[in-house]
């Protein structure tokens, strides 16, 4: 598991103010993508009003033809 993203070159966290007031919105960015940053990603937060987590799956593809459709 990997907790900070300091050693990757290739990964920014970024925050900024809103959409309302007193919310924060955040997201990752991972630029470039390789097949090695596949894997699950969570986002812990926590202030005086509780704690929230959430997580999510990246899959690396190479071609359009390997993504999964499903109806």
């Amino acid at each position: 598991m990997e907790l900070l993203p300091g050693d990757r070159e290739n990964l920014a966290i970024q925050t900024r103010g809103g959409p309302e007031k007193h919310e924060v919105t955040g997201w990752v960015l991972i630029s470039p993508l390789s097949k090695e940053d596949a894997g699950e990603y969570e986002c812990h937060a926590s202030n005086a009003k509780g704690e929230a987590t959430a997580s999510a799956k990246i899959h690396v593809v190479e071609t359009l033809h390997e993504i999964a459709l499903t109806k």
